[in-house]
């Protein structure tokens, strides 16, 4: 059960948020704070495993105290809660040490589940031993880039083949993406001592859908790629429009068939 320190301005929410989270054995919500000054010394006091921290909250943003919160509780993982837009957040959070965001507009009954997809599958409780993010143009030369973004950010882990699997289905995913939903593309790439997980933001509310391809195909593959080597993977829709793609691969030289998340 990890434990979760909530931290909203508005108390309405915060209600919706914390039934919704005790309603699921994996979550027990240990603290509220209302903002930045509450959180940090409710998380210097409580050392929660999770800290849910609003992004836009009176006197001090998240970003303010962010610092003072990781300093003050070094083992808690840090997931953002906005109304922004994705690729906005996305990239913020990384910069400042955050491990992820949800969006407010993510309804209640599905709170636990999402938040298990950012924080609980890439560490709320296993560290991320490294995180780095890019943004890619609408170009079908991104897939190249990707694919040295992907091997310039793994290569020194020594993975083996792991490194060749990640970049062949990142690069298939930034292809769908400026094919398909034709716009910039965001690439976050998380490493555990489990797994590999990236994710493929685009502008795009279309959501992928693997389908069959000739033999003599030049396209068609990338989802079935998807399925074949990851072992999980899913959408999620974005605050303010468009979708991550997501999938995850063990740390192991036995690759698993794949499974569709949510």
């Amino acid at each position: 059960m990890a434990r979760v320190l909530l931290v909203d301005d508005d108390p309405d929410y915060r209600l919706l948020v914390r039934l919704a989270l005790e309603a699921d054995a994996r979550y027990e919500v240990v603290a509220e704070a209302r903002s930045g000054m509450e959180a940090i010394s409710a998380a210097e006091a409580v050392q929660p495993e999770v800290v849910l921290l609003d992004c836009s909250m009176p006197g001090t943003d998240a970003f303010d105290c962010l610092p003072e919160l990781r300093r003050c509780s070094p083992s808690s993982r840090v997931v953002l809660i906005s109304g922004h837009a994705a690729a906005d957040v996305e990239m913020a959070a990384c910069s400042a040490g955050a491990l992820g965001f949800l969006g407010k507009d993510i309804l209640p009954s599905q709170f636990p589940a999402e938040l298990a997809t950012v924080a609980g599958m890439v560490g709320a409780v296993e560290a991320v031993l490294i995180q780095a993010s890019t943004s890619l143009s609408n170009d079908p030369r991104s897939a190249g880039d990707a694919r040295r973004f992907i091997a310039g950010t793994l290569q020194s882990w020594e993975l083996g083949s792991l490194v060749d699997t990640v970049t062949l289905l990142t690069s298939e995913l930034v292809s769908n993406a400026v094919l398909h939903a034709g716009s910039d593309v965001d690439v976050v790439v998380r490493l555990t001592g489990s797994l590999a997980r990236v994710e493929v933001t685009d502008r795009s509310d279309l959501v992928p859908a693997a389908r069959h391809a000739a033999a003599d195909d030049d396209s068609g593959r990338g989802l079935a790629l998807v399925q074949e080597l990851a072992r999980r993977w899913g959408t999620s829709r974005q605050p303010g429009g468009g979708k991550t793609v997501w999938f995850e691969v063990p740390r192991s030289s036995e690759l698993q068939p794949g499974n569709r998340g949510s």
